[in-house]
This record gives C-alpha cells, sequence and structure tokens, in this order.
C-alpha cells in the first residue's frame, strides 16, 4: 500500500507541474460559466452528457497521452520496469489520479450550472450520487481506454490521429440519446452506458434501462483494464524488456 501511495503523490505533483489542473480546472470554470448562461432547464439532460464525452473524454484521453509518452520519450518507463514498482501500481495510480482530475473537472463544469439553475430558475436538482457514481465511471473509462491506446505509439503526433478518431467515435451515442436517430445498435458504442446511467440522476429511468447502464459498464470496467494491461505488457514490457 506504501508504494501505491507514494506512487499516486508523485503523479499528482507531476500532474500539477504540468499544469494539468490548471488546464483542466480553467476550462472547467469557462465552460461553467457559459452554460449557466446559455442553458436552459429543459436542456440539462441532453447537454451534459455530451459535454462530458466532448470536453472532459477529450482532455482526458490528451491528458493520458501526453504523461505516458513524455515518461517513454525520458526514459522513465525504462526505470520503472526494473523497480520494486509494479505494473499494476503504476497503471492504477495513473488511473486513479487522471480519473480524479477528470471527476473535478466535470464537478465544477456540470455543477456549478446545475446549481445556478435550481436557484435562479427552480430547476429540481438531480440524484448526485448516481451523477458522481456516473461522472466517475466514464473518466475511468476514459482514462483506461487511453492508457491502451497511448502505449502503442512513440510520439504524441502519431497517438492525435488515432484519438481524434476514437473520440469522434465515442460521440456517436450523443445522436440516440438526442432523438435525432434512435437505434439500438448506439447502445453498443461503450459510452452509452454512462451516458444512460447519467441521465438516470435527471430523469427517471425504466428497469431495463437501469440494467443495461450497471451490468454494461461493469463488463466494461473489467474487460477494458485486462485489456489495458495486455497492452502495456506487450508494447511496454516485452519490448523494453
Amino acid at each position: 500500500m506504501k508504494p501505491m501511495t507514494s506512487t499516486i503523490k508523485k503523479d499528482v505533483i507531476i500532474q500539477a507541474r504540468n499544469k494539468l489542473y490548471a488546464i483542466s480546472i480553467g476550462l472547467a470554470v469557462i465552460f461553467a460559466i457559459i452554460f449557466s448562461i446559455l442553458l436552459k432547464p429543459d436542456q440539462i439532460v441532453t447537454v451534459i452528457p455530451a459535454a462530458m464525452l466532448l470536453l472532459v473524454g477529450g482532455t482526458t484521453l490528451v491528458f493520458v497521452g501526453g504523461l505516458i509518452l513524455s515518461e517513454k520519450d525520458e526514459g522513465i518507463l525504462n526505470a520503472i520496469i526494473v523497480s520494486p514498482l509494479s505494473t499494476r501500481a503504476y497503471l492504477t495510480s495513473k488511473m486513479i489520479t487522471l480519473t480524479f482530475l477528470a471527476t473535478i473537472e466535470i464537478i465544477i463544469m456540470v455543477g456549478v450550472p446545475i446549481v445556478y439553475l435550481s436557484i435562479v430558475k427552480g430547476t429540481p436538482l438531480p440524484n448526485f450520487l448516481i451523477l458522481i457514481i456516473g461522472i466517475i465511471i466514464i473518466n475511468l473509462l476514459y482514462t483506461i481506454v487511453g492508457i491502451g491506446m497511448t502505449v502503442r505509439f512513440k510520439k504524441i503526433t502519431d497517438y492525435m490521429i488515432p484519438v481524434v478518431m476514437l473520440m469522434i467515435l465515442l460521440q456517436v451515442p450523443i445522436i440516440h440519446f438526442w432523438h435525432i436517430f434512435e437505434h439500438p445498435i448506439f447502445l453498443v458504442i461503450p459510452t452509452s452506458a454512462p451516458i444512460m446511467f447519467i441521465q438516470g440522476a435527471f430523469t427517471p429511468l425504466a428497469s431495463w434501462e437501469w440494467i443495461y447502464a450497471t451490468v454494461y459498464m461493469g463488463c466494461l470496467l473489467i474487460v477494458l483494464t485486462k485489456w489495458a494491461f495486455k497492452s502495456y505488457n506487450k508494447h511496454i514490457i516485452m519490448k523494453m524488456g
């Protein structure tokens, strides 16, 4: 537990030094103000999930790529491989700290307009427990996917094109949830489950929707975590070892 705690502290310090907290909080405040001014009460349940996917999801994928690829380029990953720090501890620390950072960003970005609209226009408050759980899970999923993708590349420039394509794919479920074009196939895309779960904080869901969202999110966390760990072992440890 002590090596893990130490690793988490180091990761937080590194992220702070790289201005990730300043960038995330700064963007969150800007968009919180914009949403507070422009959003109408009936738009919250549709706009907020989209903002999470596009804004925070995008920055999370970029942050993950930037951090791991910089450590790879500077030889830090080589040193970690021969150090007592396990792969599990290294990756778990990244998942915890980057998920925490993205969660702070979202809480500011959506929490401010939600509370503001509640005070000014009497908009009903959501179920905050469900909302926070959904926020944490969607951020964790983005972080895990970012790790699994990043280890395949040598430079951030090589990583950006596929990550942009992935971001576009992960936005597609919005078409379904905005009722532009509804089809069950959209529910296969990983971001659909957390979007539905988050919407459950604002509006009642059917029993099958709760089951789908909860079970699919759990399966995604297990499968994608195993995939990320295998990707790290294959593309980092095996090649450097």
